[in-house]
Formats: structure tokens, C-alpha cells, sequence
């Protein structure tokens, strides 16, 4: 630190955005919204490293976002190795956030295991505020991949 400036205190609670606040010790994953999340397909998998924390059938999930709830269905492995939101409901959430190609999410799990009869994501969704310089990777891919966190 340079000498004669002081450093910028903590923020507190009340001082934070609202929307946003520090990850628990809860697994997550995160996702930067393409056209496949958005489109007709409307597609929310979950990546196979946080799957193996979550029931393998299909179950009744909620997505929590600032204050609101969607119920959906999760659809767990049913040996096609790909966990997945159900699409209508991810479809309605999208919508009505008005998400967009572009926008990141974390999808934190505040409630559910392997052996759950129920799952429960809070969502952090940062609109406009990726940065510009990471743009490009928006798409990310094996040869451009994206990593927030």
C-alpha cells in the first residue's frame, strides 16, 4: 500500500448489493448465458462435478432469486449423463429476468444431496457487468474456455 493512503474499509451487509453476496462452503457452478440458454432450446445443464452432489432422479427444484421463487423440475442422470433444469421453467425464469447471451449466473445449492427428495438453488445473475476485455470468450469452447471465480 502507498504510504499516506489509507485502505478502503470492509463493506458491510448493509452496504452490499442486495443481489449480490459471498459464495458459502455450498457447491455451485457458474455459467456465462449462450444462445443454446436463451433460445428455443432454452438448456440448463448441470456440470458433472456438481451433479455427483445432487439425485440422480427427477425431483422438484426451486431457483431463488431476489426474493422470488421458480418451482421446476431438476432432471437427474437417467443414464444419458447430462442433469438438467427442466426447460419450461428455466425458459419462464430467463424471461422473466430478462437474461440475455452474454449474462452470468451462479447457481448455488442451499438445500439437496445425492439421496434428496428436493433441491434448492439460490441464482446470482450478473447483467452488464462481465467484463468487456472477456467478451470475446463469451461463447467459450475447449480452445477459448471462460472460468468466473
Amino acid at each position: 500500500m502507498e504510504r499516506g493512503k489509507q485502505k478502503p474499509a470492509a463493506q458491510t451487509d448493509s452496504q452490499r448489493d442486495p443481489d449480490f453476496w459471498p459464495l458459502s462452503e455450498k457447491p455451485y457452478f457458474h455459467v456465462v448465458l449462450t444462445i443454446l440458454h436463451l433460445a428455443t432450446v432454452f438448456r440448463m445443464s448441470i456440470p458433472r462435478d456438481l451433479s455427483q452432489n445432487l439425485p440422480v432422479a427427477k425431483v422438484p427444484a426451486k431457483i431463488v432469486y431476489q426474493g422470488k421463487v421458480w418451482d421446476l423440475l431438476y432432471l437427474g442422470d437417467q443414464g444419458v449423463g447430462r442433469c438438467k433444469l427442466e426447460k419450461r421453467t428455466w425458459a419462464k425464469f430467463a424471461t422473466d429476468n430478462n437474461l440475455a447471451v452474454g449474462d452470468a449466473c451462479v447457481f448455488e445449492l442451499m438445500e439437496g444431496g445425492p439421496d434428496s427428495t428436493s433441491i434448492k438453488f439460490r441464482v446470482q445473475v450478473l447483467k452488464n457487468k462481465f467484463p468487456a476485455e472477456l467478451q470475446d470468450k463469451v461463447e467459450g469452447s475447449k480452445n477459448n474456455p471462460i472460468s468466473i471465480g
